[in-house]
């Protein structure tokens, strides 16, 4: 990885920002309260990152390439669709944010489905697409939310829906040790049985990173980056603002350009999450 790379560009931060803007602008005539959300907060401080990852991974693709997206938050698809020209068909577990997509698609294309990007209803873990249907996938921090053995499923299920050679962006949570985190209400579509916690996510480390998505399908590591904070902890302090962070809300991409970066897992820096690029074998 180069210096560059190391490092958001703020260009492209001002693009993301820009992008979640004309969104939100668009958006205002069909769903009001979509729209003021977007404007108040184009895009958020870790999605910053996560976006600019996934761009300049697909950046080589030229104009009318298909991309599918598992489940990542619904501004990503829109903005490849938009203003790189992919034609992207965003799938989800969630009703609710297929309709999401399909009101992003509305507004930014005049059409629920229109050709460049589609929503529709998909578990990732069983996708209804032929091998090979698309040029490149992504999933932005979704697969660590899938319970049981259901990260690994999706990611041989992300490439084998690509083609030879196409590109799968992962993003997930990475900390120095493996830990999972229960909770005491619904998660997505997996409903509260009794008193029984419900799993929300598992933040990965080395280890487990490697056996549950490195190593699930037989495709090629092309890179897998750290990315997280020094001495300054932008995420920890938007927490502790509690609703007063709706006042750096339209900043969080700024934020995220002045703290975030690639870290070494074992230096003193805070490492936070991993931004990984798999590639599928072309047969020889």
């Amino acid at each position: 990885m180069s210096g560059s790379d190391a490092r958001l560009g703020l260009s492209e931060a001002l693009g993301i920002w820009a992008s979640g803007v004309h969104l939100g602008l668009k958006l205002l005539p069909r769903s009001p309260i979509q729209g003021a959300k977007r404007i108040l907060l184009p895009v958020s401080y870790w999605r910053t990152a996560e976006f600019i990852y996934a761009s300049r991974k697909h950046a080589s693709l030229p104009s009318g390439a298909t991309a599918f997206d598992l489940g990542s938050p619904k501004e990503l698809p829109a903005f490849l669709s938009r203003w790189r020209g992919l034609v992207v068909r965003a799938t989800d577990i969630l009703q609710s944010a297929v309709i999401q997509g399909q009101t992003y698609s509305c507004a930014l294309f005049g059409g629920v489905s229109g050709d460049r990007f589609l929503a529709e209803l998909q578990d990732g873990r069983s996708l209804t697409y032929a091998d090979g249907t698309f040029d490149a996938a992504f999933s932005i921090s979704v697969i660590e939310h899938i319970p049981g053995t259901g990260d690994s499923d999706a990611v041989r299920e992300l490439v084998r829906v690509v083609r030879p050679g196409g590109k799968v962006v992962i993003t997930v949570p990475f900390d120095r040790r493996y830990r999972e985190t229960f909770v005491p209400r619904p998660v997505y579509e997996r409903e509260r049985v009794g008193d029984e916690l419900v799993f929300f996510e598992r933040h990965y480390d080395q280890d487990s990173l490697a056996r549950r998505i490195l190593l699930a399908s037989d495709a090629e590591v092309a890179e897998v980056v750290i990315w997280g904070e020094g001495r300054f902890r932008g995420e920890r302090m938007l927490t502790r603002l509690g609703k007063l962070r709706s006042i750096l809300a339209p900043f969080e991409a700024l934020l995220a350009w002045g703290a975030l970066h690639t870290v070494n897992s074992a230096s003193n820096e805070h490492p936070m999450a991993a931004f990984i690029t798999l590639r599928k074998p072309i047969p020889r």
